[in-house]
């Protein structure tokens, strides 16, 4: 099997029959551990693929749900190869997706495949500034008076407006992001290019969130099994919930989680 596709990479290698998809956005200066981080924990050797999320073509608030999860689905067909997909695990508003591309697998093979989550739960401008921070604070390279105006900046932003209102602030916040960088190449004395790059980079997150918006929820989502940080407790994104005494960074850098989560891969292969 190829390494990777240009909607899915192989995160992990194995050959119990089956593929685990994951889906997941990282690559924007983010702390917390990763799904690459879990693969390296489990104790069953699965075949883990990982979601690439698309390039926005043009204005990043025009993406939509159908796009992500038609971006996704066309490519399935190199991946898979003729195997089933023994599951979908999701984290943060990735669990939207998974959720989602579960309905679409049911439909089209008949069967639902298996669904498990990590901190679920649909984006809101907490979560957008929650990583934003993370950004804004890994700039090293800024001075702290720097840095710290920008983060005031945030602050203020997201206090103008409402709780849900992802895409006004998101828009506010790319202007201050772009800010950052322009500061932060002048500082290290590179092309401006790269600010470029680290802004297309942040459109593609913000795309993704802005289509994860788009997912209308069904009733089977509930069905999914939930593992949640101890920040996560009872978000109610689904039915079933089990709780780890971890913060959310390690979540999925966890033993515990990992091995909870291959129990409930076999535990499902097992009842079918």
């Amino acid at each position: 099997m190829p390494e990777n596709a240009a909607n899915w990479s192989r995160i992990r290698a194995g050959d119990v029959p089956g593929v685990v998809l994951a889906v997941d956005f990282y690559g924007t200066g983010r702390q917390e551990a990763t799904f690459r981080h879990l693969c390296d924990l489990l104790p069953d050797p699965v075949e883990v693929w990982h979601a690439v999320p698309p390039t926005p073509d043009g204005d990043w608030s025009a993406a939509t749900g159908a796009g992500h999860l038609h971006w996704w689905t066309k490519g399935l067909g190199t991946v898979l190869a003729g195997r089933p997909v023994r599951a979908l695990i999701g984290y943060c508003a990735g669990s939207v997706f998974a959720s989602a591309l579960a309905d679409v697998l049911g439909e089209r093979e008949g069967t639902r495949p298996q669904v498990v989550l990590f901190n679920p739960g649909v984006p809101h401008v907490a979560t957008l500034t929650r990583d934003f921070r993370g950004l804004i604070e890994g700039m090293d390279v800024l001075t702290d008076e720097e840095r710290a105006g920008l983060l005031a900046e945030m602050t203020a932003i997201q206090e103008a407006h409402a709780p849900d209102a992802l895409v006004p602030v998101a828009e506010q916040y790319a202007s201050l992001y772009r800010k950052g960088c322009d500061l932060l190449c002048e500082r290290l004395g590179v092309d401006a290019l790269l600010g470029a790059e680290l802004v297309t980079l942040l459109h593609s997150y913000l795309a993704y969130l802005t289509a994860a918006l788009d997912v209308p929820p069904t009733p089977q989502w509930r069905t999914a099994a939930s593992l949640t940080s101890r920040e996560h407790r009872g978000a109610d994104f689904t039915d079933t919930e089990h709780g780890f005494d971890v913060a959310r960074a390690d979540l999925l850098n966890s033993p515990q989680v990992a091995a909870a989560l291959a129990a409930l891969l076999r535990e499902h292969e097992a009842s079918r």
